[in-house]
């Protein structure tokens, strides 16, 4: 018979014989540290969901014309608020719990995220349209318009002009600015409607005539456009954007030598002030093709000459030799053409000296020296004059006076507001 055994109870602290329940507590002491731990999906949505809302709140930043300074503090308090909401709530915790963190992080980010898109939405005018339109004034929907330029979201400024339109149909401004839009986003046969409406409502002003010009030359109605150019250039000469877009119209037109007038007159003011020309590529490209005898083709200029006004004067396009053409003033005052030595002399056109002691008075009042001489051929535009009496000296200015004028038939017009004087060599009416 077996003797019998007294139960024995585990004490505290007594080990295990085989170590098996050692074992045991450390394996369920990884599980439960592996149950803490944040996975890669975890840290990767938060980082997605963060960026995201960094990003958003930038643009709710840049759409309220923020400063750079401004938009550096809304980064860092992009991030510094979600880490702020993990601090406190670290204080409850009972244990450490890197897995709960990242949720309270990402959770964070999420509101936030929610938060600036309302805010966004809400700058923009999106979510006026959406929710609220019916209750907003004109004053609103001018103050989101310009808050939708600033962002250069065309799309957004159409919609609210478009509103501000509905509201004040009579507001030459909105309908402008609605047209303006237009144009900007290529829908140039609706931006010609508003403009010729703002028209009817007596709205004058150079940026709707220019913007005006440019939609009716994207619709190919090149003539209107090439005058409501000019009647830009009337109220501001020194919109050389227009200056240029009028040159290229003509050229299209034909009427390269009128071109060429345009670019001169305004190069030769900026010369006579001491700066550099600003068009003189753009006059090298079009005396190439007249150079080229492009030019002789072009059906307006066949017949005649048109000059537009600069500053209250006519500057026409002549050509002395192997010479370029070069901007000369018309002066129907003065008897003879005018020139400088250096230019004839640059030119290498055939003359002969008629007088050598001559004196001319110049522009600021002083008597110089001269002499009259005769050149063989000089070309007025595509017009060639044989035989032109003209008086040079060192300081002379280049002016067109009677001794050439006087074979053209001259006309001065104004059309709607545009100064245009018109040559027309003898004979040919």
């Amino acid at each position: 018979m077996k003797p019998w055994n007294e139960r024995h109870d585990p004490v505290l602290g007594e080990s295990s014989p085989d170590g098996a329940s050692a074992a045991s507590a450390t394996f369920l002491q990884d599980r439960r540290d592996e149950d803490l731990r944040a996975p890669a999906w975890l840290w990767g949505a938060a980082a997605i969901v963060f960026v995201a809302y960094a990003t958003l709140s930038l643009m709710v930043a840049n759409a309220q014309n923020a400063s750079a300074t401004t938009q550096a503090g809304v980064l860092i308090g992009a991030f510094f608020w979600p880490l702020l909401v993990v601090g406190v709530t670290c204080l409850w915790e009972e244990r450490r719990n890197p897995r709960a963190r990242v949720k309270t992080f990402l959770v964070t980010c999420l509101v936030f995220l929610v938060i600036a898109g309302i805010t966004f939405l809400s700058v923009r005018g999106y979510g006026l349209h959406r929710w609220s339109r019916s209750s907003f004034s004109a004053a609103d929907f001018k103050a989101q318009a310009v808050r939708c330029l600033r962002e250069r979201d065309l799309a957004c400024a159409e919609s609210n002009w478009t509103d501000y339109v509905r509201l004040r149909p009579d507001e030459s401004y909105g309908i402008v600015n609605l047209g303006i839009v237009l144009n900007q986003q290529d829908k140039h046969a609706e931006a010609v409607a508003q403009f010729a409406k703002a028209l009817s409502l007596g709205e004058g002003a150079y940026d709707l005539f220019a913007y005006y010009a440019d939609s009716l030359a994207k619709l190919g109605r090149t003539d209107e456009a090439i005058e409501w150019s000019y009647k830009a250039l009337s109220v501001v000469p020194t919109l050389v954007d227009v200056r240029s877009k009028l040159a290229k119209l003509l050229v299209g037109a034909g009427r390269h030598y009128e071109a060429l007038s345009a670019l001169q007159a305004f190069d030769s003011q900026r010369v006579s002030r001491g700066q550099s020309p600003y068009f003189e590529a753009q006059r090298i490209a079009i005396e190439s093709v007249i150079d080229a005898g492009g030019a002789s083709n072009g059906p307006a200029e066949r017949e005649a000459l048109r000059l537009p006004a600069f500053g209250g004067h006519f500057f026409a396009p002549v050509t002395l030799g192997a010479g370029k053409p070069a901007p000369y003033m018309v002066d129907t005052g003065a008897s003879r053409t005018t020139m400088s030595d250096a230019v004839l002399r640059d030119s290498k056109a055939s003359f002969k000296v008629v007088a050598t002691n001559v004196q001319i008075q110049t522009a600021d009042g002083r008597k110089v020296p001269a002499r009259t001489v005769v050149i063989e051929s000089m070309k007025l535009g595509r017009f060639e004059l044989r035989n032109v009496s003209a008086v040079t000296c060192s300081d002379c200015a280049a002016l067109l006076g009677q001794s050439t004028l006087s074979q053209f038939d001259m006309q001065s017009s104004r059309v709607q507001g545009v100064e245009f004087l018109t040559l027309v060599p003898r004979g040919r009416q």
